[in-house]
């Protein structure tokens, strides 16, 4: 099963993202973190399990989701993870592409940028499952 985690402090767009997500692929849980302290929660309890991540940089309306992200890229190196965020300033960029996200995406999303991301995810995944 695929499972998705959404860290993003909007309901709106966290909830847009688990739609596409289910019109994509099934079966698949769907978790939605609105902070970085539920979101370590679930990374705790869920280990390498994650098929992917979509994490928001400005969640808790800071730049946290670097720090979460730096986190995420040393102690769970094999999930991958797209970025979704309205930063599209050169050092911000610079700064994230640093920790290697599968990719950048900026609001407001694409539909099919978003589905291209949840198609890399599957890929990864299916990767993962033959190497052992």
């Amino acid at each position: 099963m695929s499972k998705f985690l959404i860290i993003e402090d909007s309901k709106v767009m966290a909830e847009v993202l688990a739609q596409i997500i289910r019109k994509c692929i099934t079966p698949k849980e769907i978790m939605k973190c609105s902070t970085i302290e539920s979101a370590h929660k679930v990374l705790l309890n869920s280990k390498e399990n994650i098929t992917g991540i979509f994490l928001d940089l400005n969640i808790e309306k800071r730049l946290d989701g670097l720090e979460l992200l730096a986190f995420i890229r040393n102690n769970y190196p094999t999930i991958p993870i797209s970025i979704i965020t309205s930063e599209s300033d050169t050092e911000t960029v610079k700064r994230t592409l640093l920790c290697k996200p599968q990719d950048y995406l900026i609001k407001p999303l694409s539909v099919a940028k978003v589905k291209r991301s949840i198609l890399k995810f599957e890929e990864n995944k299916k990767y993962k499952q033959k190497m052992t």
